[in-house]
């Protein structure tokens, strides 16, 4: 079975912030005194990992865990309204793709709770608007964001076969024997690594990654950190959104992908000049991010009191990379997140070519009505099997339009 990763990242989302706030061992999970692990599950949207959280024992929150982000921000407006009279002092932030800020505020300390681990009081960044519109692009209900640093004083392991996250202590945990283990270095929370990559030219270069989880892409390249480097294949494409809008760059195809001694082959990669437009050194002069693409193929363990990320290979491990062969994207909306809007078509596409066009609703797929489908049911069946014929039925001002596309790739 083909992976369902559309490839296109949802969020993206760096913010360059700081507060005074909660300090020390209450502003992180850990364990019970009398536990030595604890088990969640979590709700798996093509590799995004969703965790289920209550604040102040009373507001339930749906938390994108997301490597890449520190802290805890919460973007819905139906939550932010309710904690927004807490806050201490607001600020401005800035977001990839775009010059422009965006509003927000920090709030005096809330208790968070999750499964069985400690609760930890912490301060929360609430956006003055939901700028991003995060659940329209996983299809399903979701609050915020939840920065992985929150675990830092335990042992994190995501099986994404099993959709559990399992926290030991770093006193209790061994690497497994088989396994690899990757050295990290934890700068404002979030891990960056060394990984080496072949370009499809046949050039070699070590790559200096953040590893974002909170991302779907496998890996995400800025083009003014390659040395000029340029694919000679690509497909022009928006990768992501920004507060401007839809950030414009184009995905390739590498040869492999080493991280540590395990080599993935013919990674669909993005590439882009525009979606952190500031200087290497405000960067970390890091050439890109590793994002969930990738890290849903390993059993991943962050173990930041160590610095170190250990990898098993997962099921998914030789599955091949493949990027949406018809060239339509779609986005949840209502209530239940079961009416999907076309909201990009890649120009040349078989979704193209059949006169698909952004706005049309989609009623019908392969003979059946969509509702009840989830946004990863659609991307998995348009990502599956070149030159499979797929039927769709959309709505378009009042009138249906049928039509018959052969998927085909694109990249």
């Amino acid at each position: 079975m083909q992976p369902k990763t559309l490839y296109k990242p949802l969020l993206l989302l760096l913010f360059l912030i700081s507060w005074t706030g909660v300090r020390g061992q209450f502003n992180y999970f850990s364990l019970p005194e009398k536990k030595n692990k604890v088990i969640i599950p979590f709700s798996n949207y093509d590799n995004l990992v969703v965790i289920e959280l209550i604040i102040n024992d009373s507001i339930p929150v749906r938390l994108l865990l997301d490597s890449g982000v520190e802290g805890v921000i919460i973007t819905d407006r139906g939550i932010t309204s309710l904690l927004e009279n807490q806050c201490i002092r607001s600020f401005m932030l800035s977001a990839p793709g775009s010059p422009d800020m965006l509003e927000a505020c920090v709030t005096r300390p809330f208790k968070l709770k999750t499964g069985r681990l400690k609760p930890m009081f912490t301060n929360l960044i609430l956006l003055s608007e939901d700028y991003f519109s995060l659940d329209q692009y996983i299809g399903s209900k979701v609050h915020g964001l939840i920065g992985m640093e929150k675990f830092r004083d335990l042992v994190v392991t995501t099986n994404y076969d099993r959709n559990t996250i399992r926290f030991t202590r770093p006193s209790d945990y061994s690497p497994p024997a088989r396994s690899e283990i990757i050295p990290l270095s934890i700068n404002r929370g979030k891990p960056y690594m060394t990984a080496r990559v072949e370009f499809d030219n046949g050039r070699i270069m070590d790559l200096w990654l953040m590893i974002d989880s909170g991302a779907n892409h496998p890996l995400l390249l800025e083009y003014d950190s390659l040395d000029g480097y340029k694919p000679e294949k690509y497909l022009d494409a928006i990768i992501g959104k920004g507060l401007a809008g839809n950030i414009h760059g184009s995905f390739a195809r590498i040869g492999w992908l080493m991280l540590g001694n395990y080599r993935l082959d013919n990674v669909i990669s993005s590439f882009s000049d525009s979606y952190m437009p500031w200087n290497l050194n405000t960067r970390m002069n890091r050439n890109g991010t590793l994002g969930a693409g990738a890290l849903g193929r390993f059993r991943v363990t962050f173990d930041f009191s160590n610095q170190r990320m250990i990898l098993q290979k997962g099921a998914k491990f030789k599955q091949p990379f493949e990027y949406n062969m018809s060239g339509i994207t779609f986005r949840a909306l209502g209530v239940g997140f079961s009416i999907f809007e076309v909201s990009e078509i890649i120009k040349g596409s078989p979704g193209d070519k059949a006169g698909i066009k952004v706005g049309d609703l989609l009623l019908y797929i392969n003979g059946k009505p969509v509702f009840g489908l989830t946004l990863g049911d659609l991307n998995h069946i348009l990502s599956t099997r070149e030159g499979n014929f797929v039927s769709m039925v959309f709505s378009r001002d009042g009138k249906e339009i049928r039509t018959n596309i052969k998927l085909r790739r694109l990249i």
